[in-house]
């Protein structure tokens, strides 16, 4: 199994046609009308005043968090073409360790990713769904140094309506684009389902925060630390969108599943 692993190939490094940016509003009684500069200010101002309520959770977040480093061969020019962005390690054996990301973060061919401790890993693609912004990637636990393994720990998560949730709820949003850890953005819950404006047949959380290009495919937390999805996208007025956790978890669940039937 553990072989079988390690040569899994990514369906297709298509990527994504969607806005990974982010921003963020207030707690959930804003008007969709309001929409707008004002609200982007609004967000911001709401937020900021948050950010000191989060600065704890988040480091009780510390060891999930990974930067995506995702990278082209050199073109005739010489030239290579990459994106930063954020993970999530969402499961570990004694084998392979699997963190989840958005999909529209891998368009290239390479993979690198850099855990809490500050070391860097080669890292392979194992599953692409563009369809629902949701990819995994692997790497052999055996490669990991001792210190290394004791730096990095799964997310424990939970969908949010389920954790009992509401709108106005306090989140944070963690993006490692810089490097693990390098910032953290308050949000606010504004719905656990909606319909989301990039893929009409999905439904995502919608909250308000400032999080920006780097933050696709890092956590978004509860305040006391639960995973509760993934940054997915978001407009220019502070509304974000996240693949819920419990979608992340059938999807890795049902990848497990059929590579278990192949390897049969």
């Amino acid at each position: 199994m553990k072989r079988f692993l390690c040569g899994v190939m990514a369906l297709l490094l298509l990527g994504m046609p969607m806005q990974a940016k982010a921003a963020a509003p207030p707690y959930g009684s804003m008007s969709r009308k309001d929409s707008g500069p004002m609200q982007l200010e609004q967000v911001r101002q709401q937020t900021e005043t948050l950010q000191p309520l989060i600065a704890q959770a988040a480091q009780g977040t510390a060891a999930h968090n990974v930067k995506v480093y995702n990278y082209s061969d050199a073109d005739d020019n010489g030239m290579y073409y990459l994106s930063e962005s954020s993970g999530v390690i969402f499961a570990m054996d004694g084998h392979m360790v699997y963190i989840v990301t958005a999909a529209h973060c891998l368009k290239r061919i390479h993979t690198a990713v850099q855990l809490a401790d500050g070391s860097w890993h080669d890292g392979s693609v194992g599953y692409l769904n563009p369809e629902k912004d949701v990819a995994f990637l692997l790497l052999p636990y055996q490669d990991l140094t001792a210190e290394t393994r004791l730096a990095i720990m799964p997310a424990a998560g939970a969908d949010a309506a389920a954790l009992g949730k509401q709108p106005g709820d306090l989140l944070f949003a963690v993006s490692s684009a810089q490097a693990p850890n390098a910032l953290v953005a308050a949000g606010i819950l504004d719905s656990c389902s909606v319909v989301y404006p990039n893929n009409p047949n999905q439904r995502v959380l919608q909250f308000y925060s400032t999080v920006s290009y780097g933050s696709s495919g890092g956590g978004l937390y509860s305040q006391e630390g639960v995973l509760l999805g993934i940054v997915s996208g978001g407009d220019t007025y502070g509304i974000c969108w996240a693949v819920p956790y419990g979608d992340i978890l059938t999807e890795f669940q049902g990848w497990l599943a059929s590579l278990t039937i192949l390897a049969a």
